[in-house]
Formats: C-alpha cells, sequence, structure tokens
C-alpha cells in the first residue's frame, strides 16, 4: 500500500510540473528589441530647444490630442511636434512666437498675434500665437468660427493654438476677440485685422 501511494503522489507531483511547464508564456514579456529611451521626452525637447535656441527654461504644456508641446527659452515660445505615443521629437513648428516682437507691435497688431503653418505633415496644420489677458475669448472666423485652446504662460500672456486635420488652413487669417464682457475689442465688423 505503502508503494502505491508514493507511486500515485509520484504521477500527481510529475503532472503538476508539465501543468505549470505548458501553461508558462514561451514569449517574454517585454520584447528582447524594445528600446527604452534614456531620456525622458522633456529633456529630450529641452535638449533640442536648447541646441536651436540657445537655452530651455521649460516645457509648458502637453498637448496629447495634437501631439504638440510648447517649450519656452528666453527669446519666446516654440511649438514641438513629437510622435503619437509622446517619445520622440519629430519637427519644431516655426516661426517661433517671439515674446519681444509681441511687446513692440502692440499699436499695430491689437491683443492678439497669430502664426498659420500649413502642412506640417500630412493633414496637419496649425493656427497659434499670443493674446493678452484682456482677450478672452478668440473666434478663428476664417476656419469655421473654431475656437482655439489656450493656456497661460505668464502675468497677462496667454499662448492659444488650433490644430486642423488639413494640409492648409484659409490665409489671411481672419479671427474676432471678445473681452470678458463679451463685447468685440478686435475683428468682426470692419475692425482692424
Amino acid at each position: 500500500m505503502n508503494k502505491k501511494i508514493l507511486i500515485a503522489v509520484l504521477c500527481i507531483g510529475l503532472g503538476a510540473v508539465i501543468y505549470f511547464l505548458s501553461s508558462r508564456p514561451t514569449k517574454p514579456a517585454i520584447p528582447a528589441k524594445l528600446n527604452i529611451p534614456t531620456t525622458s521626452l522633456e529633456e529630450s525637447i529641452c535638449e533640442r530647444v536648447t541646441a536651436q535656441f540657445g537655452d530651455c527654461q521649460k516645457i509648458l504644456l502637453f498637448d496629447a490630442h495634437s501631439n504638440l508641446v510648447f517649450a519656452e527659452n528666453s527669446s519666446g515660445i516654440s511649438p514641438v511636434l513629437t510622435n503619437k505615443e509622446f517619445t520622440k521629437f519629430k519637427q519644431f513648428i516655426f516661426p517661433m512666437m517671439d515674446f519681444q516682437e509681441f511687446k513692440e507691435e502692440k499699436v499695430e497688431r491689437g491683443p492678439i498675434d497669430w502664426r498659420a503653418k500649413n502642412h506640417i505633415q500630412k493633414d496637419l496644420s496649425v493656427i497659434y500665437g499670443f493674446a493678452e489677458d484682456e482677450a478672452k475669448t478668440i473666434v478663428i472666423n476664417s476656419e469655421g468660427n473654431i475656437q482655439p485652446n489656450r493656456f497661460l504662460v505668464r502675468d497677462h500672456l496667454w499662448v492659444w493654438y488650433a490644430v486642423f486635420q488639413k494640409d492648409k488652413v484659409t490665409l489671411p487669417v481672419k479671427v474676432t476677440v471678445y473681452n470678458s464682457e463679451g463685447q468685440i475689442i478686435f475683428g468682426g465688423n470692419g475692425k482692424k485685422e
């Protein structure tokens, strides 16, 4: 009887070992050729901004919907396009938004300025610029009355931008700017554009 119990235990043990070996995954969980970056995307972008413009103060915004990153240096703000996974720098979007130029041209341009960049890549264009604090609502009339995204950079200075899934935006860019009371302060109704 002892011999039969010993053989039964050995058979059960051998069956358990075979079961665990066969149910174990045959491929490693992490692919062997996975390229893990040694620096973060933020560090990588700042290195590129420093090489291009002399310095990088900080990354202001990562926009996951449009794969845009906005990096600040001492001269202004540079939009940067990344890949969809936010792992690689693809290109700078020129022209950069220049702080000094924005201050100097206030009388001529009003409370906002903009740049349009067509065909950044296939089916991707963008309109972007600075806005002063008095510009509470911006409507891009030349693109079907779209309201752009915006974020605060510092006291009374905002960045606004809109991304379009097409090769070209309508030029010239026509906008209407409203203040906090909903009154038009720029564009629209024949005002200076």
